[in-house]
């Protein structure tokens, strides 16, 4: 019991953004965003029109 710290009911921990966003940055994580945006890039007018058409 006396390792539990004793917060104030208005204490939220949690997560910066930034400290979020720091853990993702991996190579990994950059090569999968670059091989999307190059998807995206080549194929996005053609998916939009498809679902313009649904409509």
């Amino acid at each position: 019991m006396e390792n539990i710290k004793n917060l104030s009911e208005t204490t939220v921990e949690a997560t910066l953004p930034h400290e979020l966003y720091a853990t993702t940055t991996t190579k990994s994580f950059h090569y999968f965003i670059n091989v999307l945006s190059q998807i995206i890039e080549k194929h996005g007018a053609e998916v939009l029109n498809e679902l313009n058409r649904v409509e």
